[in-house]
C-alpha cells in the first residue's frame, strides 16, 4: 500500500509540474521564496503508451507525459516523463530545493546547474566524483539562486544529457537593466535546442568508438518538438507531430531565451524569417545590445534576444540549421513565430536545410574570427563597464585536440593497437595537453584524500609509460589570484571546434584568433610571447561557455574568488567523457564551507590479500 501511495503521489506531482510552479512570478523586492521540485529520472520512450494515437491523431501528441519528439520511436531518459525536463523559473535570491529520485534500473545520476556558480554552495555543483558521489537512490540539492539570467540544468553523468536529462533554469531580477528593451518576457519563451539521434546515444557512442559507426545527428528538436527531417532519406513517413510555437502580440517586443543543451558537435544557426534579433545577454550576462540577422549557438551557450513583432500579421519560421556533426544528415528544424491574430497554419515559405548564414550580420560564427558582417565574442561589450588589469598571477596554456594513440579504453596495444588495425577501425582520442582526464575514486571536495593516487598537476611531467596518458589532471591557484587561460584548438585532426565550459565562474573573453586550418601549442605560445596576441581589457563580454576556433585560440580571464574543485571541459558529451576535461582547484581545503552533515561518501574497496 505504501508503495502504491508513493507512486500515486509522484504521478500527481508530475501533473502539477506541467501546470506551472508557484515560483513562476513577477519578482518583487522582499518576496524571496523556497522553491521545491521533485525530479524523477527513469528510462522512458518516445511515442509510448501515454501518447495514445499520436502521431495519427496529432492532438494526442500533446497529452501529459507523451514525448512525441520528431515522431521516431526510440528509448530515452526522462525527468518527470518530459522532454525537456521541468523548467525552473525563479527570482534572484530564491532558495531552490530539488529532490532527485533515481528510478533508473542500473545507472547513477547527478544534476549540474549550468550557469549557477555555487559560491559557498559548492556541494551542489553536481559533478560526479568531483563535488559529490553519484546518486543511487535520492539526493537533495539545496542552494540559493544567486546568478541571474538564462541558465539550464542537466545530468553530468555519462551520456545522459544527450538522452534528454536537461531543462531550462531561468533566474529573473526585480530590476532588469535591459527591461526597457522589451514588453513581454513569458515563462514559456525559453527555447531549449538539442541535436537528436534516432538511436540512443549509447548506441552512437559504442558504434563510433568500438565499431565503424558515426557520431552524426539525425535531427534537431526545439523544446522536444520537431518533424523528422530525415524521413525522406530514410524512406519512412514524416509523421505530423507538433512543432514548437511562439506566440507574439503585434507591435510588442518579446524576449526569447535560447539554450543549446545538445551533446554532439552541432553548432546551430538561428534566424527568424523577416525579423532581426537584438541580442541583450549571453550566458546570463548583459551585453551592450547588438541587432543581428542570425547567430550561432554552441553546446552549453545561452543567448537572450528581443524580437519585435512589427511585421505583417502571419506565421514566420524560426529556422535552425545544424553545422559540423549536423551537416552530414542535413539536420534542420523549424519553430513557428505566430502573431496572435494569425491563422493556425505553417508559414508559406519553404523550410529546408541551409548551412550558409542568412544575409546580414551573424553573431558568433563557426571557426571565423574576421570577415564582413561577422561578429565574434571579442566584438561584444559587457553592458556594465569594467577594466581587466593587464597583469595576471597564473597563466595556463591548454591545448585541445584529438590524438591517434592506443587509448586502452578503445584498443588493446598487444592485440589490436591503433596502428595495427585497418583505418575504418581508427578512433581518435580527445585530450587536453595530451592527457585524458580520469575521475578520482571519491570527490575531493568532501573526501580530499581521494586525489593521492590519481592526480597529475599542470606543469609537472605526468606519470605515463605509453602514448596513452590518463590521470586526474589539475590546475591549482590560490584564492584571489588573477588567472588567464590560453585555450587552443590545435585542429590537427578534423575541421571542428570545441565549446569550453568552466564551472564555478564566469570569465572575460579577452582574445580570440584563428591561425589556419591547424596550429600547435608551441605556435601559440611563441606568438603570445612575441606580443602577437592583443587582449581586450575594456569591457570584455562575460561568459561561462565559449567556442574554441579550429586551428586557433580563445583567451579568458577571471579572478579566482570562488574556492573549490571546479570541473572544466569540452561541452560535447563524447569528448568530455573520453577525457577532454580537467579540474581547477581554487584555494585550500580550509577556504571551503564545512562538509554537510551526512553527506554521502564513496570510493574504491580494494582490501589487502
Amino acid at each position: 500500500m505504501k508503495t502504491c501511495l508513493f507512486y500515486l503521489t509522484c504521478i500527481m506531482l508530475m501533473v502539477v509540474s506541467a501546470l506551472g510552479h508557484e515560483c513562476e512570478r513577477a519578482c518583487v523586492k522582499g518576496d524571496t521564496r523556497t522553491c521545491m521540485y521533485e525530479f524523477h529520472m527513469q528510462e522512458y520512450h518516445t511515442v509510448g503508451r501515454a501518447c495514445f494515437n499520436c502521431p495519427q491523431n496529432i492532438s494526442d501528441c500533446s497529452r501529459p507525459e507523451c514525448i512525441a519528439a520528431d515522431g521516431v520511436s526510440r528509448p530515452l531518459l526522462a525527468v518527470n516523463r518530459q522532454l525537456p525536463g521541468p523548467a525552473i523559473q525563479v527570482c534572484e535570491g530564491d532558495r531552490v530545493v530539488v529532490d532527485v529520485y533515481n528510478w533508473q534500473l542500473s545507472d547513477t545520476a547527478t544534476i549540474h546547474w549550468h550557469g549557477q556558480h555555487m559560491n559557498n554552495q559548492q556541494y551542489n555543483d553536481g559533478v560526479p566524483y568531483v563535488t559529490q558521489c553519484p546518486i543511487l537512490g535520492a539526493f537533495r540539492y539545496d542552494f540559493i539562486a544567486t546568478n541571474p539570467g538564462t541558465s539550464f540544468w542537466h545530468s553530468h553523468i555519462g551520456l545522459h544529457r544527450s538522452e534528454g536529462v536537461f531543462g531550462a533554469f531561468v533566474v529573473r531580477q526585480e530590476e532588469d537593466p535591459q527591461s526597457y528593451l522589451y514588453d513581454v518576457d513569458s515563462f514559456s519563451d525559453a527555447l531549449v535546442l538539442q541535436d537528436w539521434t534516432h538511436v540512443t546515444s549509447f548506441d552512437k557512442y559504442v558504434g563510433r568508438y568500438h565499431s565503424t559507426g558515426d557520431d552524426y545527428a539525425e535531427g534537431i528538436l526545439i523544446n522536444g518538438k520537431g518533424v523528422n527531417t530525415m524521413a525522406q532519406e530514410g524512406g519512412v513517413e514524416a509523421f505530423n507531430v507538433p512543432r514548437e510555437i511562439i506566440e507574439v502580440t503585434p507591435g510588442h517586443r518579446h524576449r526569447l531565451r535560447l539554450i543549446n543543451a545538445g551533446g554532439l558537435n552541432c553548432p546551430i544557426i538561428v534566424s527568424i524569417d523577416a525579423h532581426q534579433m537584438t541580442v541583450i545577454s549571453t550566458d546570463g550576462h548583459d551585453i551592450v545590445p547588438i541587432t543581428v540577422d542570425s547567430l550561432v549557438i554552441y553546446s552549453g551557450e545561452r543567448f537572450d534576444v528581443i524580437v519585435h513583432a512589427n511585421e505583417k500579421v502571419g506565421n514566420y519560421w524560426i529556422r535552425l540549421n545544424g553545422l559540423v556533426d549536423c551537416e552530414q544528415n542535413a539536420c534542420y528544424q523549424g519553430a513557428i513565430l505566430r502573431y496572435s491574430t494569425a491563422p493556425e497554419q505553417d508559414p508559406e515559405e519553404p523550410l529546408f536545410y541551409n548551412p550558409s548564414y542568412p544575409p546580414g550580420i551573424v553573431l558568433n560564427p563557426l571557426n571565423s574570427v574576421d570577415g564582413e558582417d561577422q561578429l565574434i565574442m571579442t566584438d561584444v561589450d559587457a553592458l556594465e563597464s569594467y577594466t581587466v588589469l593587464p597583469d595576471v598571477d597564473k597563466k595556463f596554456y591548454l591545448a585541445f585536440d584529438f590524438n591517434q594513440i592506443n587509448n586502452t579504453l578503445l584498443f588493446n596495444p598487444e592485440l589490436y593497437p591503433f596502428n595495427g588495425v585497418d583505418e575504418i577501425w581508427h578512433a581518435n582520442t580527445p585530450q587536453i595537453n595530451d592527457i585524458s582526464f580520469a575521475f578520482p575514486a571519491s570527490p575531493p571536495l568532501s573526501q580530499p584524500d581521494a586525489l593521492k593516487d590519481f592526480i597529475c598537476r599542470y606543469g609537472e611531467a605526468p606519470p605515463c609509460v605509453s602514448d596513452y596518458c590518463t590521470c586526474t589532471y589539475m590546475m591549482e591557484v590560490a584564492l584571489g589570484e588573477k588567472v588567464e587561460m590560453v585555450i587552443i584548438d590545435e585542429g590537427n585532426i578534423g575541421d571542428e571546434n570545441h565549446p569550453f565550459h568552466l564551472h564555478g565562474y564566469s570569465f572575460g573573453v579577452v582574445a580570440m584568433g584563428k591561425l589556419g586550418s591547424n596550429t600547435s601549442l608551441a605556435d601559440v605560445i611563441a606568438l603570445d610571447e612575441a606580443g602577437g596576441i592583443v587582449r581586450k581589457l575594456e569591457n570584455p563580454v562575460l561568459k561561462d561557455t565559449v567556442t574554441l576556433p579550429d586551428g586557433g585560440f580563445t583567451i579568458i580571464r577571471f579572478t579566482a574568488d570562488n574556492p573549490g574543485y571546479w570541473f572544466m571541459h569540452c561541452h560535447l558529451n563524447f569528448h568530455s567523457e573520453l577525457g577532454m576535461s580537467a579540474i581547477l582547484r581554487v584555494g585550500e581545503q580550509s577556504d571551503l564551507p564545512p562538509v554537510p552533515e551526512g553527506f554521502p561518501t564513496c570510493g574504491y574497496y580494494m582490501p589487502s590479500l
